[in-house]
Formats: structure tokens, sequence, C-alpha cells
């Protein structure tokens, strides 16, 4: 009977060490990494699809959005440049695929037919960015806590920027 007893507190101790064992990188939803190299696509997009915005715009309110979105996303890449390279993580030069068919279907475009299809662009690329950055800045969503951080102190921004993005897109119809 003890050493019943002793087996069954042995086994709920090993369990309830397991349970509570201090969090590690596999326990989040993504590493940091890929956070980076995500985010920092998305927002190098921005700042080019932007200054594209500003050249072949017709509507003057895209046109500030474009120059909104450079300058907005200009000092975001420079913050997230400092906390990678302090961190060790790679920003890369190349957009991910499906922000460079984004950027090819920009230029590609007549100034006629620009501003509707920028502005639709902007709206989607600014809800993915708003699903990347509260999915990482959640409890579980990146490991390092100063990416968290950062990823959570830029929501508000991404936010305004979809609210006027799809404020536009409306004005345009």
């Amino acid at each position: 009977m003890k050493t019943l007893k002793l087996m069954v507190l042995v086994s709920l101790t090993i369990l309830c060490l397991q349970a509570c064992k201090k969090d590690n990188e596999e326990n989040y939803q993504m590493d940091n990494q890929s956070f980076v190299t995500q985010a920092s696509s998305s927002n190098s997009f921005e700042v080019q699809a932007g200054a594209i915005a500003v050249l072949k715009a017709q509507n003057a309110a895209v046109k500030h959005y474009g120059e909104h979105m450079v300058a907005d996303h200009t000092s975001v890449g420079n913050e997230m440049n400092s906390l990678a390279t302090s961190k060790g993580w790679v920003i890369g030069a190349a957009l991910q695929p499906k922000e460079q068919a984004n950027l090819q279907k920009l230029n590609n475009l007549d100034a006629a037919s620009f501003d509707k299809v920028f502005m639709q662009i902007m709206v989607a690329s600014h809800q993915d960015a708003v699903t990347l950055f509260s999915n990482a800045a959640g409890d579980m969503g990146v490991y390092d806590p100063d990416l968290r951080a950062f990823a959570e102190a830029k929501l508000p921004s991404l936010r305004s920027h979809l609210e006027d993005a799809v404020s536009l897109q409306a004005q345009l119809k």
C-alpha cells in the first residue's frame, strides 16, 4: 500500500512538473525569425507600394496615403532593423512572394486603374499585417519579450492604416 501511494505521489509530481515546466520556444505560435522575416517583408512592401502611389495615384487622398505609408513604414523598418540587429535576427532584402507579386501588379498598372487597385491591396495587406502582429503580440505569440512588445506597440498604427485604407477604398467606388 505504501509503495502504491509513493508511486501515485511520484507520478503526480512528474505530471505537475511537466505541466508547470518553464515555457520554451516550442510552445509559441511562431519563432522570432519567422515573425521578423514576415513583418519586414510586409513593412518593406508598404514602403515600396507607397512610393509607387506617390508617383502614380490620381486621387490626392490616395497619393497622401502613399506618402503616409512611406513615412510610417520607413520609421517602423528602422526600429525593426535595430531590434533585429541587437538580437541577431536577419532581415532579408527580398520581399516574400505575395508582396513581390503585389508590387509587380502595382508597377504594371496604368494610372487610370491604379488608385482602386492600390487601395484594395492596401486593405488586404494591412488586414494581413494586423493579424500577423496580433498573433506575435499575444501571450504565446513570439518567444522574445522585446519582439512581442514591438509587435504590440505597432498594432494601433497598423489598425489606423487599415481603417484609413478601408475608408479610402469606399470613397473610390
